[in-house]
C-alpha cells in the first residue's frame, strides 16, 4: 500500500510541475529535464513514471478533461431544470473550474496557441475534449428546442460553437488580466447575459 501511495504522490508532483510550466512557457518550450528539476526529481525518475514527455502530457490533458468536462457532465446528468438552468450550471461550473485550477486554463491556452505544432496524439486528445464538450452542449440545446423552451429557429451547431468560443475567449481575457477575480466575475456575468438573450430563449 505504501509504494502505491508514494507512486501517486510522485506522479502528482511531476504532473503539477509539468502543468505549471506548460501554462507559463508552453509545450514546446518545456523540457522533460526542466519538469524533473521543478518537481524535485531526476529526469530518469520522470521517464520511470511516464516513459516519455508525450505520455506525461497526455495524462495531464486527461486530468484537465476530467476536471473541466467529465465532472460537469456528471453534475448535469443528475440535475433537474430547464435548458436555461443547465446552461447556467455550465457557466458556473466552468468558472469554478478555472478558479480552482488556473494552470489548466493556462496550459490549454498555451497549447492552443501552438496547436498545429503539437504531436498528433496530443492534437487528437485536445480535439477529443472539445468534441466531448460540443456533444454535451448540443444535447442541452437540442432538448431545449424539442421541449419548446428554446427557439426552433436557432442554428444549434452555430449556437454551440458560439458558446464554446465565448468560453475560450473569457478564459483568455481572465488569464491575461493576471487572473483578476473582478474581471472573472464580469466575464461570467457577460456570458450569463448572452445565454439569456431573447433570440435564443422564448
Amino acid at each position: 500500500m505504501k509504494p502505491k501511495k508514494n507512486r501517486e504522490q510522485s506522479t502528482s508532483k511531476i504532473k503539477a510541475a509539468a502543468l505549471h510550466l506548460i501554462a507559463t512557457k508552453g509545450y514546446s518550450n518545456t523540457s522533460l529535464e526542466e519538469i524533473a528539476n521543478t518537481a524535485g526529481f531526476t529526469k530518469g525518475a520522470v521517464y520511470y513514471y511516464f516513459k516519455s514527455k508525450k505520455r506525461l502530457i497526455l495524462e495531464i490533458l486527461h486530468d484537465i478533461e476530467f476536471r473541466s468536462i467529465d465532472l460537469l457532465a456528471q453534475e448535469l446528468s443528475v440535475a433537474d431544470g430547464s435548458a436555461k438552468d443547465l446552461l447556467i450550471r455550465f457557466v458556473n461550473f466552468q468558472a469554478d473550474w478555472g478558479a480552482k485550477h488556473p494552470d489548466d486554463i493556462g496550459a490549454m491556452i498555451m497549447m492552443s496557441i501552438g496547436f498545429t505544432h503539437l504531436d498528433a496524439d496530443i492534437h487528437r486528445k485536445i480535439e477529443g475534449s472539445y468534441e466531448k464538450l460540443t456533444r454535451l452542449l448540443t444535447e442541452i440545446i437540442s432538448e431545449g428546442v424539442r421541449n419548446g423552451e428554446l427557439s426552433s429557429g436557432i442554428n444549434i451547431e452555430n449556437t454551440v460553437t458560439s458558446l464554446i468560443a465565448i468560453r475560450d475567449g473569457n478564459m483568455l481575457l481572465w488569464y491575461r488580466s493576471g487572473r483578476d477575480p473582478e474581471v472573472g466575475r464580469q466575464l461570467i456575468r457577460s456570458l450569463r447575459d448572452a445565454l439569456l438573450h431573447p433570440v435564443i430563449f422564448r
